[in-house]
C-alpha cells in the first residue's frame, strides 16, 4: 500500500502542478491558495519519509483524501460557480483584486481546514475501520490523533516559506506587512491551523461516528456556517499594529 499511494502523491502534486499552470494562464487569483496548499503538501510529502508518523499509510491516504476535496470544489466552482459557501467566498474573492494576497491564502487555508479536512478525516477513519464497534477504538483513536497532530508541526514549519513564495510570486509587499505587523500576520496563520485542526479533529469523529444521511448532513451543515463565519472575519489589517501599517494596508487595498 505504501508504493502505491506515495505514487499517488506525485501524481497528486503533478495535478496540482497543471492546475497551477492553467490559473496562472488565465490570470486566476485562486492560484494564490493552491501555491501555499501546493508547498504545505510537499511538506508532508517529505515529512513522511521521516519517522514522525506511528501509520504513514493511514497519514498518506488521508493527505490524499484531504486533496481531493479541494479539487472537488474547484471543480464544482468551474463547472457551475456553486460550492459550500467558504469555498465560495475564497473563489470569489479570487475574482477581485481589491483583497491582499494573504487575505487570498487564509480564505483558503479557512474552507479548506475548517470545512475540508474534518470530512476527509471521518472519511479515512471510515475506510480504515477506526471506529468498528469489536475493536479497541479508544486505542486506535489515540495512535490516529498522534498522526494528526504531528502533522501540526510539519505545517508549522512551513508558514516561513509559504510567506516568501507569496512575496516571490505575488506580491512583495508581504514582507513589508510582515515587518509592519511585527510577525503576527504568521502567528494568526500558525494559531488559525492548530485551533481549527484541533477542533476538526473532534468534528472528525462526531462525523465518522454518525448512525445515518441525516446526522451526517447535520454534521456538514454545522462545519460550513462556521467556516463561511470565520471567512466573514478574515481580515488582515487588523493584525497590523500601527496607524502606518494599517494605512498601507489600505492603500494596497485599494490599488489592488
Amino acid at each position: 500500500m505504501g508504493d502505491r499511494t506515495t505514487a499517488r502523491l506525485d501524481e497528486l502534486v503533478g495535478r496540482m502542478d497543471e492546475r497551477l499552470e492553467q490559473h496562472h494562464a488565465d490570470d486566476d487569483l485562486r492560484r494564490i491558495f493552491l501555491t501555499v496548499y501546493r508547498s504545505m503538501t510537499q511538506s508532508m510529502q517529505a515529512s513522511l519519509d521521516d519517522d514522525l508518523f506511528l501509520d504513514r499509510d493511514w497519514t498518506r491516504d488521508l493527505t490524499l483524501r484531504f486533496a481531493e476535496t479541494y479539487f472537488d470544489a474547484d471543480d464544482a466552482w468551474c463547472r457551475d460557480g456553486r460550492c459550500a459557501t467558504p469555498w465560495e467566498v475564497a473563489f470569489r474573492t479570487a475574482t477581485s483584486n481589491r483583497h491582499l494576497v494573504v487575505e487570498h491564502a487564509l480564505l483558503g487555508i479557512n474552507a479548506h481546514i475548517v470545512y475540508d479536512l474534518p470530512r476527509a478525516v471521518a472519511a479515512t477513519l471510515v475506510a480504515h475501520g477506526d471506529l468498528a464497534e469489536d475493536g479497541d477504538t479508544a486505542v486506535v483513536l489515540a495512535r490516529r490523533r498522534f498522526d494528526y497532530d504531528a502533522v501540526n508541526h510539519v505545517l508549522a514549519r512551513t508558514v516561513d516559506r509559504v510567506q516568501d513564495l507569496l512575496a516571490d510570486q505575488f506580491s512583495p509587499t508581504v514582507r513589508i506587512l510582515d515587518a509592519f505587523a511585527f510577525r503576527l500576520d504568521e502567528y494568526a496563520a500558525e494559531a488559525l491551523l492548530r485551533y481549527a485542526r484541533t477542533q476538526g479533529w473532534h468534528a472528525a469523529v462526531a462525523l465518522a461516528s454518525c448512525r445515518d444521511a441525516d446526522e451526517r448532513e447535520v454534521a456538514r451543515a454545522h462545519l460550513e456556517r462556521l467556516a463561511a463565519d470565520y471567512a466573514a472575519r478574515i481580515d488582515v489589517e487588523q493584525f497590523v499594529p500601527t496607524r502606518t501599517g494599517r494605512r498601507l494596508v489600505r492603500r494596497w487595498r485599494e490599488g489592488g
